[in-house]
């Protein structure tokens, strides 16, 4: 199972540092660069050829307009966070190159979901759109995966074995190319599969 990468861009230590530790905490996800100032992040997102880049507001705005452009070339490829400590319009001037933004000020969680937000998106972008059209069978299963039913607790709501739920689940991954809870449940959200406030 492939794991989604990451780059961090941030100048402060401590603030890198705890970035790094959040994306690692993650299944699937590593950090696979740690960066302190602007030069080579487009080297390095190419070198790694990572899924997501985490970078200070600070970062962008230092970076060379052909660099800006690089980025933007792969975006389909690479997820963009930035990181800042002003409000949520600061990244607006970038808003066609950015996918999220993170306050430093944010909790935890809140901070965690935006990275889970990355990872469904990153897989939900990979995915083959090719044979994936899902069952009705597969679409009610993904909805009770995505609400976060246990395979048994699936099993008995669709009067199926768990076997069964087993397969559904490796058809689902296969034809969406989704492998994370996480990101089958950004397909659902994304294809209003489910609400969010079901998962309230």
């Amino acid at each position: 199972m492939s794991k989604v990468t990451f780059i961090v861009a941030e100048p402060s230590y401590i603030i890198r540092k705890g970035l790094v530790n959040l994306i690692n905490e993650l299944p699937n996800t590593i950090v696979v660069r740690e960066l302190e100032n602007a030069q080579k992040i487009t080297d390095s997102v190419n070198y790694y050829r990572a899924d997501a880049l985490v970078i200070n507001l600070d970062l962008i705005d230092k970076l060379g307009q052909s660099e800006l452009n690089s980025l933007k070339n792969i975006k389909d490829k690479l997820s963009v966070v930035v990181v800042s400590n002003s409000d949520l319009t600061a990244a607006s001037k970038h808003n066609d190159l950015v996918s999220r933004e993170i306050q430093i000020s944010e909790s935890k969680s809140s901070v965690l979901k935006k990275i889970r937000e990355v990872i469904g998106l990153r897989e939900t972008q990979d995915a083959n759109p090719e044979n994936s059209e899902l069952s009705e069978r597969e679409i009610e299963i993904l909805k009770n995966v995505a609400l976060g039913l246990s395979n048994k607790e699936i099993a008995e709501k669709n009067f199926i074995s768990p076997h069964t739920v087993i397969t559904h689940r490796k058809n689902i991954t296969r034809k969406l190319g989704i492998k994370t809870v996480s990101g089958l449940t950004i397909y659902a959200i994304l294809n209003k599969i489910i609400g969010m406030e079901a998962l309230e």
